[in-house]
């Protein structure tokens, strides 16, 4: 669990503020007694029969509320400022190491998850340092002062004080540890994380959920997401709520005790009636802090459990930070050695060896599952290789940055993500300095034009969500592939270019493919055999293992596994319903 300590680490830009905030919030604590203090002399005054200084005394404490009205406004909003500035650089620096790690390691995350510490946590944080840092100085440092002075004055009134004040923190203590024994912050913060995710899960998959007539109870992942943290929740107040009822009932007890063991030592002469005053006074707003006790231990669990997570993906080591630049390529040969690709103990790529040539394309296909997909990622830099290497140029991809990596390889998927924004927004993401003349000619190249020109405003139509319109998967494909176009990259990577396109998209994609690939170092992932007879080279990949390599003929001739693809390929295309003939 991380430290409290690390907060301080969070920014630099905040930690002399927070200092500031502790530092105004101790004087604010040592101001609290003030007027408790100007009524015992008036008190004892007018007890001695002098009341000559009742006004100075007024004076007085009038100028303590003042200046205890300053240290608070001052540490109050040198708190929120620090609280603003740590929040502020959490953000930044979480966006920034994001963006630096590997995409393997985002293919493993949860967006739940993810979510839950951009937003929840960093405002757990926030919170904390606002709030609750200030109000923890005040629970520890009042009944400090206050019972040093207070034992000082009548020293058997002021142990009773002190017992009631180790009560207190013996059962919170309690509390703190009954819920880390059982880790119940820890396993609330899992159980809210499956919870978030099953959410978004159910959310993003209403329209099937509709489609199939199912409800929430019928969700089962969603349904057991809610029951887990509703038997958390129920298994949290058990173990806290009879701690937190003695804690409360110990707080309420000081005047009680003290008035009982006061009145007692005032008949025996051992106390004086102003002395006791002060007692009965002072004992209130000595505990009245202590209580919030139990609402910092949890704030400060939640805030250490959040900086962990925090701290747990800064510590993420980055992608490759390789200097390789992008134009000390001049050969676009893109050369696989023995890669093996494993999740978990799976192995999806084993030994896989093969040569790219540059200028030519080569196809991979096999059966689902084979390792198409994988592969793709791996040469586009998205992958995690167990073992092997890809070499593009002489250069292996490690030796390249993100950055020049990208240059080079430009991929398109299956399901390309459109953000928020123009349709020409989205063409210029990889060169978002290109004007418009070059992002007209992308999309004219990629055969955007037809679908894009009957929008409200063209190129500046509105898309993704909230967008003005909803582009099919096929003229999502086609905007992808003129993104790549204007990036212009050498060594395309394309997994299933058509995999959403009707019959007319698709004869539009290859059209825009048969321009894009002239001169490029292509791989073509494809279930679409009939798209890949015109590649240079073909592998057949079947569980992992390039099981055949050779041109379309060369397969044919070897009437091995791609023969018979090739031919359940022909039959599936001439499959009719019956009564439709």
């Amino acid at each position: 669990m991380a430290k409290l300590s690390h907060i301080a680490r969070l920014s630099n830009r905040a930690k002399f503020m927070l200092a500031g905030a502790i530092f105004f919030g101790c004087l604010n604590t040592l101001l609290i007694p003030a007027p408790f203090l100007a009524a015992w002399l008036i008190l004892r005054d007018l007890m001695a029969g002098d009341s000559d200084r009742g006004l100075y005394y007024l004076e007085l404490a009038a100028l303590a509320v003042l200046l205890r009205w300053f240290c608070q406004l001052a540490s109050i909003s040198l708190s929120h400022y620090a609280a603003l500035l740590v929040s502020q650089d959490l953000r930044h620096r979480l966006l920034q190491h994001l963006g630096a790690l590997p995409m393997y390691w985002h293919s493993g995350q949860s967006l739940g998850a993810l979510k839950k510490v951009y937003t929840n946590d960093i405002s757990q944080v926030d919170s904390f340092i606002a709030h609750h840092i200030i109000d923890a100085v005040t629970a520890v440092f009042l009944p400090v002062v206050a019972i040093i002075c207070l034992t000082w004055i009548n020293r058997p009134l002021g142990l009773a004080l002190i017992m009631m004040v180790i009560s207190c923190f013996i059962v919170q203590a309690g509390s703190y540890r009954a819920m880390q024994g059982d880790n119940l912050w820890a396993r609330t913060s899992a159980a809210l994380e499956a919870l978030n995710a099953s959410a978004i899960e159910f959310i993003q998959g209403m329209p099937v959920i509709k489609l199939f007539n199912r409800d929430l109870e019928s969700f089962a992942r969603m349904r057991s997401a809610v029951n887990e943290y509703r038997e958390i929740q129920i298994m949290g107040y058990t173990v806290y709520a009879p701690r937190w009822a003695l804690f409360s009932f110990i707080t309420v007890m000081p005047f009680i005790v003290l008035a009982i063991l006061g009145s007692a030592l005032y008949a025996a002469g051992q106390i004086s009636l102003e002395n006791l005053a002060l007692f009965l006074m002072l004992s209130g707003a000595t505990l009245a802090p202590i209580s919030k006790l139990i609402r910092l231990s949890a704030m400060l669990m939640e805030a250490q459990l959040s900086i962990g997570r925090i701290k747990g993906i800064l510590d993420e080591p980055p992608g490759p930070t390789g200097t390789v630049e992008a134009v000390a390529v001049t050969d676009y040969t893109v050369t696989v050695e023995n890669l093996t690709v494993c999740y978990g103990e799976k192995t999806a790529l084993a030994g896989v060896s093969f040569t790219v040539p540059s200028g030519t394309t080569t196809a991979i296909v096999g059966p689902s599952g084979s390792g198409k997909s994988t592969l793709a990622a791996v040469l586009a830099g998205m992958e995690h290789i167990a073992s092997g290497r890809v070499n593009i140029g002489g250069y292996d991809l490690e030796d390249f940055g993100p950055s020049e990596l990208s240059r080079i390889v430009s991929p398109v998927f299956q399901s390309p993500f459109m953000f928020t924004g123009s349709i020409a927004e989205n063409i210029a993401l990889g060169r978002p300095e290109a004007d418009d003349q070059a992002i007209f000619e992308a999309a004219q190249a990629a055969r955007c034009l037809d679908f894009i020109e009957a929008l409200p405003h063209g190129l500046a139509t509105r898309i993704g969500d909230g967008g003005e319109t909803h582009l099919s998967g096929g003229q999502r494909q086609r905007v992808a592939l003129a993104r790549v176009l204007l990036r212009n990259s050498p060594v395309l990577v394309l997994d299933e270019a058509t995999a959403y396109a009707d019959a007319e998209s698709e004869a539009q994609i290859q059209a825009a493919l048969s321009t894009m690939t002239i001169g490029r170092s292509v791989i073509v992932v494809a279930h679409r055999l009939h798209t890949i007879a015109g590649a240079d080279q073909i592998l057949v990949l079947n569980e992992g293992h390039v099981v055949e390599c050779g041109t379309h003929e060369e397969l044919l001739t070897l009437d091995g596994r791609y023969a018979k693809m090739w031919q359940a390929h022909h039959q599936a295309r001439s499959w009719v319903i019956q009564g439709l003939k």
